[in-house]
């Protein structure tokens, strides 16, 4: 489910992959028109524990304090909640308990599986951990989906413990192993550190393995590794970096996807990410944007660190190891798995969630992150005028009363938005409509496919005519952005999955040169059930100045 042309295949046609970066994302249909509200009050969930852990009951509207940007602020509502199992018999019509509890909009609950990092392990623990959950974790008014970062949506939101059950079970292992195993061996962090030129030990620890593989790179009797040696650990790190930072990108950016999805639901919501972690060095920016986004729609994502409690993996010996490469080794201790974790730590913190990490329990795991406490608060005030800035939140108690106090952050106090609505994309207006546009040098050719579970797949290679492109020069190099969108619909126009690539091309002449000779050829696999669907092609350049669509009728068996 990705968008193929990894960079071992670049540089294997001399083309450098910071040359030409990819990424695919789940696609997400966006709605035609954005309905906006102006909130007069702010709500703040909040949650008070003693220091056994256990929820705080019996605290009323005076028992706390509530501060915006430093600024004291009256609580003008308040509100209890109570946990109730989604197995508990619901209070009788007319009784008092029925009659006191006010109605309440139902909490949406997103579990989102990284299948594509997690190994098979990991991946068991977590669905295990997930349907014991359901059984003593999702609350009477709760709505969960099933969703991963290779698919998207597996499941809709529903109170089926049944439906959501079966949908865990489907959830398969498509981990990407990253690494290489060829000489000098090279890890994701270390091609992390590498590339970006963050520790110059390890760039010396792996270019001493390769001069133990190669004697003669350096001249046969060097004892310090050469300019020509810790170039070729250089090149070799960029690809792997490149591939790593790919595989990234695409769980940050369908996180991003899955918010806006989740934006127009009325309740509370959640994102509850099972993942094994991730580098997210370099990718701040789109970090920030996944925190942005899910702070604006009130959103909170909580992480579990799928590894559990880990140990410090000791160096793997073998010929190519030297005395050098051993001690950086070493050195390193737990610092690639604590930095795998880096990217669930920060989305969690930023949007007010929790992460739960370094801990074997996922079970716990699970009841922490998706289970609501017996008892927790809902205080509300009047804000100050939207001013379009990120507004810090600080909940405490009053004097007299002792406990932790879990709430959000923050929240972004949006200005009113202005009269004319925002524009959509022609390749978001295209991607379910019907007509037939040719502006952009693109075809495609669909196969049907199978995944490596054997289901049913619609391979599409996508080819761009690189001499029809509209390159612009910039820093001596002929840059592009190429969007393209691929959606199957239903019979009845309805749609069923769908994958967005995206491409940055900076290319030299040298590689302007051989792709206009073969040409660009760019491959995205659409899964789904079988059965007869119309496949709808979208694909853009930079600013959507050419864009073409096309349909294809597909059978998948």
């Amino acid at each position: 489910m990705a968008l193929a042309a990894p960079a071992a295949v670049l540089t294997a046609q001399g083309i450098d992959p910071k040359e030409m970066r990819m990424s695919a994302t789940v696609y997400v249909p966006k709605p035609a028109a954005t309905i906006r509200s102006e909130a007069r009050l702010v709500d703040v969930g909040v949650v008070v524990r003693d220091n056994r852990g256990h929820a705080v009951s019996g605290l009323t509207k005076a028992d706390f304090q509530v501060r915006d940007n430093g600024k004291p602020r009256e609580v003008t509502a308040f509100s209890v909640r109570h946990f109730e199992p989604a197995g508990a018999a619901a209070p009788r019509a007319g009784s008092i308990a029925a009659a006191m509890r006010p109605p309440e909009k139902p909490r949406y609950v997103a579990l989102v599986f990284d299948d594509l990092g997690m190994p098979f392990d990991d991946l068991s623990h977590a669905r295990a951990a997930a349907r014991r959950f359901l059984q003593s974790g999702m609350g009477a008014g709760d709505r969960v989906a099933v969703l991963t970062v290779s698919s998207g949506l597996l499941l809709g939101f529903t109170a089926d413990t049944a439906a959501i059950e079966q949908a865990i079970d489907k959830v398969a292992l498509r981990e990407r192993k990253l690494e290489w195993n060829g000489c000098p061996r090279l890890q994701p962090y270390d091609a992390y550190v590498i590339a970006n030129q963050i520790d110059l030990a390890a760039v010396e620890a792996k270019a001493d393995e390769l001069m133990a593989c190669e004697p003669d790179i350096c001249g046969g009797h060097a004892r310090q590794p050469c300019p020509l040696a810790i170039e070729r650990v250089r090149n070799l790190a960029g690809v792997l970096w490149e591939q790593t930072r790919m595989q990234s990108r695409n769980i940050i950016l369908t996180l991003r996807n899955f918010i806006v999805s989740m934006s127009k639901l009325d309740g509370s919501r959640v994102i509850l990410l099972a993942s094994s972690g991730f580098l997210s060095g370099t990718l701040e920016s789109e970090m920030d944007d996944v925190a942005e986004q899910a702070l604006r729609t009130g959103l909170v994502i909580n992480s579990l660190d799928a590894k559990g409690l880990y140990v410090v993996d000791a160096p793997e010996p073998g010929e190519r190891t030297t005395a050098k490469s051993t001690i950086y080794d070493l050195g390193l201790g737990s610092r690639p798995k604590e930095s795998s974790n880096d990217g669930m730590a920060n989305v969690a913190e930023a949007t007010g969630g929790l992460f739960f990490h370094n801990r074997s329990d996922l079970e716990m795991g699970f009841r922490e992150l998706g289970m609501q406490p017996e008892t927790s608060y809902v205080l509300g005030y009047v804000p100050d005028p939207p001013d379009g800035k990120f507004h810090g939140l600080k909940v405490s108690l009053t004097s007299g009363h002792r406990g932790s106090v879990q709430s959000r952050m923050g929240y972004m106090a949006v200005a009113a938005p202005p009269e004319t609505p925002a524009p959509v994309r022609r390749i978001d207006r295209e991607a379910l409509g019907g007509s037939q546009l040719d502006e952009a040098p693109v075809k495609v050719v669909v196969k049907p496919d199978k995944l490596e579970d054997g289901k049913p797949a619609a391979r599409l290679a996508i080819q761009w005519d690189v001499n029809r492109i509209d390159f612009k020069l910039r820093d001596g190099a002929r840059t592009q952005h190429l969007d393209m969108v691929a959606a199957l619909l239903d019979g009845n126009g309805n749609f069923v999955t769908g994958r967005e690539g995206v491409v940055e091309l900076a290319l030299s002449e040298a590689s302007f040169t051989r792709l206009s000779q073969g040409g660009l050829t760019l491959v995205l696999r659409l899964d789904a059930p079988p059965g007869t669907y119309q496949l709808r092609l979208v694909a853009a350049d930079d600013g959507e100045a050419h864009v073409s669509a096309s349909t294809l009728a597909v059978e998948l068996k």
